[in-house]
């Protein structure tokens, strides 16, 4: 069973701090080239997000965002590109206007921006991760898994991570374990790679 609850800018304010603080302490430790890792992507908003929130402070073509997802159907409509008005709700004006294309009641985000997100199908229970993320993002997921995958899998996003890189969640998520998991609790949604 896959759920496929998505928006763009979901939870502005953890969106918010992604842009004042993480991705300003993200550019200073690993310079602008980011290896960023949007896993269990759905239908696109979070990396697509991802883009233009990096946008404000890395150059488009600079911007490489590796999204994966379990549904290759999912996938398919991620890669197409055309979201429900209330998908793009939150979405920054300047941003809005500026990549997307409003098509009758739907908007069709650009090719600059789609061409930024490499998409895959993977499985986030098998043990095939990318190594050395500098930002790893995983929202609103774990929630539907058991207490026991759930621990599995930030243990393998810690081990993915890049020495002091960071882990995004979403707000149905916490890592209650964190210290024992090698991790430092930025807030309640960002936790970095402790060593």
């Amino acid at each position: 069973m896959t759920i496929n609850v998505s928006e763009f800018y979901r939870n502005p304010d953890q969106w918010e701090y992604l842009d004042k603080t993480v991705i300003p302490e993200l550019i200073g430790k690993f310079g602008k080239n980011l290896k960023i890792w949007s896993a269990a992507c759905s239908t696109g908003d979070e990396p697509y997000s991802l883009v233009m929130a990096l946008s404000r402070h890395i150059p488009l073509n600079s911007i490489n965002i590796y999204a994966t997802d379990i549904d290759n159907q999912i996938l398919a409509q991620a890669k197409n590109g055309i979201y429900a008005e209330k998908s793009v709700a939150g979405v920054p004006k300047d941003f809005k206007d500026k990549y997307f294309e409003k098509i009758g009641t739907s908007y069709k985000i650009k090719d600059e921006i789609k061409k930024r997100v490499t998409f895959r199908q993977a499985n986030l229970l098998d043990k095939n991760y990318p190594k050395d993320c500098h930002m790893i993002v995983c929202r609103n997921v774990l929630i539907y898994f058991t207490e026991e995958a759930k621990n599995d899998v930030f243990m393998r996003f810690n081990e993915s991570l890049a020495h002091h890189g960071v882990l995004f969640i979403g707000s149905t998520e916490q890592i209650v374990n964190y210290r024992s998991m090698n991790y430092v609790r930025k807030n309640s949604f960002f936790y970095e790679r402790a060593d």
